[in-house]
């Protein structure tokens, strides 16, 4: 998972331990990637690994943004060139793009979400712009969703076969049978889709 410092200056560490040698000086905007959590002498430590391979460690008092995509929900969603009311609108993206947040930004009392655009242009979006995480769809992520999908049928199916065999049915158990299998079912539809387009992403990278 990748993330880039918040605070002004950090100083990384060899090992865990404020004793040991400080091996690099991070700057606010640093990436990194989060390694594991570790606790020592009561002090939580991150382990963190630089763009060029270094590996090191940060308390975990450090302030840092979890780099993560989004993508837009409102028709028009306006890219400023600086976190400010005043700066000016570099660029309009429609419903359903895709954005990744890099950094948090305040103005005063106002928040402001630093992106970078699939065309790597950066810019700022205001903090309370309707945005949701978006989820790639990956090949993993979709048989997920197709095993669970088909757990949830098989359940459903379990629980018609014992409800037939006692010879009786009543409302509730028939509306739990209903409610699973179509949980179940909407797993396995969104499985497929999301196969789909994992495959077509697939196909257009290795085209690249």
């Amino acid at each position: 998972m990748k993330a880039r410092l918040v605070d002004d200056e950090v100083k990384l560490y060899a090992e865990p331990s404020h004793e040991t040698i400080s091996i690099a000086t991070l700057k606010k905007g640093t990436e990194f990637d989060l390694g594991k959590v570790s606790r020592k002498n009561r002090e939580v430590w991150v382990q963190v690994t630089l763009a060029g391979g270094q590996v090191g460690y940060m308390t975990g008092e450090t302030r840092i943004f979890t780099i993560k995509q989004i993508q837009t929900i409102t028709a028009a969603l306006d890219m400023y060139e600086s976190p400010s009311d005043e700066s000016k609108v570099i660029k309009s993206y429609p419903k359903n793009s895709i954005l990744t947040a890099v950094a948090i930004e305040e103005d005063g009392d106002k928040g402001w979400v630093k992106v970078i655009d699939e065309d790597g242009l950066e810019g700022y979006v205001k903090g309370g712009a309707r945005i949701r995480l978006y989820q790639q769809a990956t090949i993993e992520g979709a048989r997920k969703l197709l095993v669970t999908g088909g757990i949830f049928i098989l359940v459903s199916a379990g629980l018609y076969i014992f409800t037939i065999s006692q010879s009786r049915s009543t409302g509730n158990m028939d509306f739990l049978i209903m409610a699973v299998a179509a949980f179940g079912l909407m797993q396995l539809v969104q499985g497929i889709l999301q196969y789909s387009k994992a495959k077509k992403i697939d196909k257009s990278k290795n085209k690249a």
